[in-house]
């Protein structure tokens, strides 16, 4: 099966409340004649001036640089996604010192995955989580979300340690299913006591992309999954900006079934 996808996004309503806008950026790029799938997602700090620049930096450099290496086919991901990291750093620098502004000032986290036929690769840097499931499904996360030393506190691309604090690691052909999401998404994916994903909430988000024909994006999803995160249920939960990208090569399921 090829991949399919969906993907939504939201502003928090506390950024609602004070005027600034989603700081968030994802990308997705299903490469049909690799049957590939990449996926990024940034998480501009809260507390940065220009965080919503440094996200869009991280997105557009990760995502560019992973499919030019499965174009070049490249089998070695994990050391793909380090090099795009390190090279969506540098622009971020450069960025800011092209606006006389301290890296802090970009400051965003990083997530991003690279999925072929034989097998894949994770990345993180900071918070929010990725989630894996195989045939059965049992869903299951790539890396805990990363917490500073501080409470409310992570790791951010600007950091000088960014790379060093990066962690990645190979993911096997039996990945079915794939989600990333930003932090804001965190209280209802992730059950915090038992340090688990939360299955109920990844089976109904799932469900329809599961029933779904579309061949790469599912477009009439990712309108609901937007419409979703901003909904009393999810409002409750999080003030923060939410993103969420879901990505399935499960076969079809049939809704009558």
């Amino acid at each position: 099966m090829l991949w399919r996808y969906a993907a939504g996004q939201a502003t928090g309503s506390a950024h609602d409340k004070t005027g600034i806008p989603c700081q968030d950026r994802f990308a997705v790029a299903s490469i049909l004649e690799n049957d590939t799938l990449i996926a990024v997602v940034a998480d501009g700090a809260g507390t940065a001036a220009l965080a919503h620049l440094g996200a869009e930096i991280a997105v557009s450099t990760v995502s560019s640089v992973a499919q030019l290496g499965v174009r070049a086919d490249r089998k070695d991901l994990q050391a793909v996604l380090r090099e795009a990291a390190a090279l969506a750093r540098k622009r971020l620098i450069e960025a800011a010192e092209d606006r006389s502004a301290p890296p802090r000032d970009l400051a965003c986290t990083l997530l991003a995955v690279v999925l072929a036929p034989l097998g894949g690769a994770a990345l993180q840097i900071g918070d929010g989580v990725i989630v894996v499931a195989d045939q059965k499904p049992e869903w299951r996360w790539v890396f805990w979300p990363q917490k500073g030393e501080y409470a409310n506190t992570t790791y951010f691309l600007s950091d000088e340690r960014a790379l060093a604090d990066a962690v990645a690691c190979d993911l096997g052909d039996d990945v079915q299913d794939v989600a990333l999401m930003s932090d804001g998404v965190e209280p209802l994916a992730l059950h915090f006591a038992s340090r688990t994903a939360h299955g109920p909430f990844f089976r109904s988000v799932f469900a329809p992309l599961h029933a779904s024909a579309a061949i790469g994006e599912a477009a009439d999803l990712s309108t609901a999954l937007s419409a979703m995160l901003v909904t009393p249920a999810v409002r409750t939960r999080t003030d923060d900006d939410t993103t969420l990208v879901l990505a399935t090569r499960r076969a079809i399921v049939s809704t009558g079934s």
